[in-house]
């Protein structure tokens, strides 16, 4: 894991029906992105949200475990009714 200050603290707001975070200037320059740019997400098998710059490289073992943790996640009518009825924003 990175040092103490290269963490960011980000808010979950509202925007329309869809939730979405800022990512503060400091962050965006130490980065490198700008209006526009295309950041891709991933979620690692222990629920880590990784955030990389297109084109960036991503470690091929973190892309495995993603697809292994997506691949038990089960999709039946009875998990997208819970999610329905429990997870609307």
């Amino acid at each position: 894991m990175g040092s103490p200050d290269s963490r960011v603290e980000l808010i979950v707001s509202k925007w329309g029906n869809s939730l979405a975070v800022r990512l503060p200037a400091a962050s965006a320059r130490r980065i490198g992105v700008g209006e526009g740019d295309k950041l891709f997400a991933e979620v690692s098998s222990d629920g880590k949200l990784i955030l990389s710059r297109e084109g960036k490289h991503v470690d091929p073992r973190a892309v495995v475990k993603l697809r292994q943790a997506l691949a038990r996640q089960k999709e039946t009518p009875e998990v997208v009714a819970q999610m329905r009825r429990k997870d609307r924003y």
